[in-house]
């Protein structure tokens, strides 16, 4: 093949719910066409090696992290609220080089322009709200059984049981505050499993699941953050949402993208740290991109710069 750009290629199987970068040097590959594999510079993949289809699709997604070839993560977007779901046009896509999570992706956002943020906030009718503490309770919100997402927290705490016993745990510790639980929409039979093998008692699990939808958790999410005097979780979305909501935020995971405008430790709930969100809001924004600008090659124009000297494989 003849350009002066690499060769990045999407293996069909190890790409979904995305649409394709734009460009004459992005082609999908079957997993059949190893001389069309083999020429790659760059893998393109949605999701990581962690996500739910691993037991089926594992052997693609190791081949790519352990090719020796950088690639590209393409995830869903950080703003969520509002935006329809994919394949809607105006719905937007992550896009960063080995992973999305944001301690260990690299969406190459530092000191970004307000442009894009603009934009998306205009959009999607986003309120950025002062700093407030609307509620009495803490707001502990979980994620679904599973998901990728979770890749850390198994890590750290070796089941979803011990992580939430450990988190309700410290938060008593710190505060005689209610503690309220939403559990996250999807799996929602499998958290209370999970919530009823927890020897931790005295809370209250929040009924608020109303609008929910597949990719946000709605107004009942909304209406659980008017009862909030902060919220908790590992990192979820739930927590960018939070922090937009001018909710004192606790990320207990440096991976959630809401973590460089987050508390980190819950010893400080009763006086949590309040944090100017100019540079991340505007950081972000460049970290996603809408169906058009993604057929234009956008995410790969913004990305390229750190291609190839600039990559450290976080997995090496």
């Amino acid at each position: 093949m003849k350009t002066s750009e690499p060769l990045i290629v999407a293996i069909k199987d190890a790409y979904r719910n995305h649409p394709i970068i734009g460009g004459n040097n992005v082609k999908i590959a079957e997993w059949e066409d190893k001389e069309l594999i083999n020429k790659a510079d760059i893998f393109l993949q949605s999701n990581i090696l962690e996500q739910k289809r691993q037991k089926k699709l594992g052997h693609i997604y190791e081949f790519i992290r352990y090719s020796g070839k950088p690639y590209i993560c393409a995830e869903s977007a950080v703003f969520r609220r509002n935006m329809p779901n994919y394949p809607a046009p105006q719905a937007y896509h992550r896009f960063s080089w080995w992973s999305y999570f944001q301690d260990e992706g690299e969406y190459n956002v530092s000191n970004c322009p307000s442009d894009r943020w603009e934009r998306v906030q205009q959009e999607q009718n986003i309120e950025i709200k002062e700093w407030q503490q609307p509620g009495e309770a803490i707001l502990v919100v979980l994620q679904r059984p599973g998901d990728s997402s979770l890749k850390n927290l198994l890590k750290k705490h070796g089941t979803y049981d011990a992580f939430l016993a450990h988190t309700l745990t410290e938060i008593r510790k710190h505060t005689d505050r209610k503690i309220i639980v939403r559990l996250r929409p999807a799996r929602v039979e499998r958290q209370m499993e999970i919530i009823n093998r927890c020897s931790i008692s005295n809370f209250e699990i929040s009924q608020n699941n109303s609008g929910a939808g597949l990719l946000n958790g709605g107004d009942g999410l909304y209406q659980d953050f008017q009862r909030a005097w902060a919220v908790v979780g590992f990192n979820t979305n739930a927590l960018t949402e939070s922090v937009c909501e001018g909710l004192p935020t606790f990320s207990l995971c440096p991976s959630s993208m809401a973590w460089p405008v987050s508390n980190t430790n819950l010893n400080t709930l009763e006086n949590p740290t309040f944090f100017d969100r100019t540079r991340w809001l505007h950081n972000l924004a460049y970290c996603q991109w809408n169906t058009s600008e993604i057929a234009q090659g956008l995410p790969w124009q913004h990305l390229k710069s750190l291609y190839p000297t600039k990559l450290i494989n976080p997995y090496c």
